[in-house]
């Protein structure tokens, strides 16, 4: 064979595989534009037992998604517009930190904690940047707010009486917010009395007792001044009984056993009493280990 009619072959055979490789790409590049939906934040991310609200969720992808599901019991969702949901947390549901997830027709994305509360909840309302435009808030209340801009700061006014504890809890980190919270109470002349910028890893919490009758500001802003739709937070306001652990820690099914609490606003009964170990009966957020408790109110600072 001569060198032109190899020539004309090797041209003919380029041809065909660069011909190939164009088709492969035409028939395979769709598919890879299916992509699984990214959930980057839900708003707000949890809410009280028993109740129903309005969802919002942010990220990419999400064109095809119209259910929301999550490993809360029950847990029910319906689909409102692009991005946006009316979940339902059944009354029976135990608070504590649970998972959502976004499906849509190309698959499942990665998890986003939500967390079910007891207390009621409220969404933050702007402007509430400077003290006196502060959002008056109930106590045993959770906000659910955002940082959305750089140096926003959300301030909220609480009315306490003398010698009054409250528990301020902010969460941000472990509800995946890239909020890096600082906390901080002032009194009615501007007078900063609390500050905290990590308890419980890098989220705040302030032993708040009132010094004396009145209202107080709240403040919630980010350490390096940050914002944006990922800064979010839930701030909990709480004065019922709070559990911070107990010893023992773990205890024998059916065996009576004496147990020492420590926390905030735990009520005093005599050192005698015993608690029944559980019986696995009782379920839902009403269950209780029994009235028999050996309880201890701490003392010690936790600021």
């Amino acid at each position: 064979m001569s060198m032109d009619a190899l020539l004309t072959d090797f041209v003919r055979s380029s041809r065909v595989i660069s011909l190939s490789a164009l088709l492969v790409l035409l028939i395979t590049s769709p598919a890879a534009a299916q992509m699984a939906p990214v959930l980057n934040t839900v708003f707000p991310c949890g809410g009280k037992f028993g109740t129903a609200f309005e969802l919002s969720m942010t990220g990419s992808h999400l064109e095809s998604v119209e259910t929301l599901r999550s490993n809360v019991p029950g847990f029910e969702c319906e689909f409102l517009a692009a991005n946006r949901f009316r979940v339902t947390v059944p009354s029976t549901t135990m608070p504590g930190q649970y998972d959502v997830w976004a499906v849509g027709e190309n698959g499942l994305s990665s998890p986003r904690t939500f967390l079910v509360g007891r207390h009621p909840e409220l969404l933050e309302v702007e402007p509430n940047d400077v003290e006196p435009a502060a959002m008056s808030v109930p106590l045993d209340t959770v906000i659910n707010g955002q940082l959305d801009k750089p140096a926003d700061v959300d301030q909220y006014r609480i009315q306490a009486t003398m010698g009054q504890r409250v528990i301020i809890e902010c969460s941000a980190e472990r509800i995946d917010s890239r909020l890096r919270a600082v906390l901080e109470v002032f009194d009615d002349h501007g007078r900063r009395i609390a500050v905290n910028r990590g308890y419980v890893g890098i989220d705040p919490l302030i032993d708040f007792v009132a010094p004396a009758d009145g209202s107080y500001v709240v403040r919630v802003q980010d350490l390096i001044s940050s914002g944006g739709p990922e800064l979010y937070y839930r701030l909990e306001f709480d004065t019922q009984p709070r559990v911070l652990f107990s010893r023992p820690s773990v205890i024998q099914r059916g065996q009576a056993t004496r147990v020492t609490l420590f926390g905030w606003n735990l009520p005093t009964v005599k050192a005698t009493d015993e608690v029944a170990a559980l019986s696995g009966e009782k379920s839902g957020p009403q269950a209780e280990l029994g009235s028999k408790l050996t309880s201890h109110h701490t003392t010690g600072s936790f600021k």
